[in-house]
């Protein structure tokens, strides 16, 4: 029997999903009491970051994670509490764990914190979104957008943020002073507030905000947008 070009595409395409491996889900809910003004610290590869400050007294960490069922055995998301620091480790191998071929799970957060709690958040492909916070915040992402919201301070915290192919946008307070600078290499600045130009070269925008002084605000992306608004 002579099969045909059609035939072969459909033997093809049905061979995939029986060959892949099934993907399970699994949730990790934790409230931790917790002291205003401390810092979380976030570790995760894969998998968008939202975290929302509050008038509460608690982190509240939801997370999905999504991987095959060896996988989520395999690797655990690790919380740890160090005094006024929380730990989040998203991607933490058991003992015993070998398989090489891929080796983190993604993890999706939804984050609730004191709103004065300093944040110190470190992905990979995800983007980062930052709510009603006013502590400071160091920020990186290699392929995703980065949003802070920090207009409900009142006087804008330290800001730090990095990411290679995204874009940043920081709403700050309205009456913000601070020192602002901005390296990028195919990236523009937009920014709603005003802003007194210190040096400018191809790469590197350093200004004031507002009246200069107090606050860093220190943004980077290779090929993304920095815009600052009210």
């Amino acid at each position: 029997m002579r099969i045909t070009p059609l035939v072969l595409v459909a033997l093809t395409l049905s061979a995939g999903p029986a060959a892949a491996r099934q993907k399970d889900t699994e949730t990790v809910d934790r409230t931790i009491a917790f002291s205003r003004g401390g810092t979380l610290k976030l570790n995760n590869f894969s998998g968008d970051v939202r975290v929302t400050g509050t008038s509460g007294n608690d982190v509240v960490i939801h997370a999905i994670r999504t991987a095959d069922r060896d996988r989520l055995d395999g690797i655990k998301l690790d919380i740890e509490v160090n005094g006024s620091t929380i730990n989040i480790e998203a991607n933490k191998k058991v003992p015993g764990w070998h398989r090489k071929d891929n080796d983190v799970v993604d993890t999706r957060f939804e984050i609730q914190v004191p709103s004065a709690t300093n944040l110190q958040l470190q992905v990979f492909s995800s983007d980062l979104i930052v709510r009603d916070t006013t502590g400071d915040i160091d920020a990186h992402t290699f392929s995703g957008n980065i949003d802070l919201d920090v207009s409900s301070a009142s006087a804008v915290p330290d800001l730090k943020a990095e990411t290679f192919s995204g874009d940043i946008k920081a709403r700050v307070p309205q009456s913000s002073n601070g020192r602002v600078a901005f390296n990028t290499f195919s990236g523009d600045l937009k920014s709603d507030l005003p802003l007194t130009l210190h040096s400018q070269s191809k790469r590197n925008i350093d200004a004031d905000l507002g009246g200069g002084g107090g606050s860093k605000l220190e943004f980077k992306s290779f090929s993304g947008d920095l815009r600052l608004v009210k």
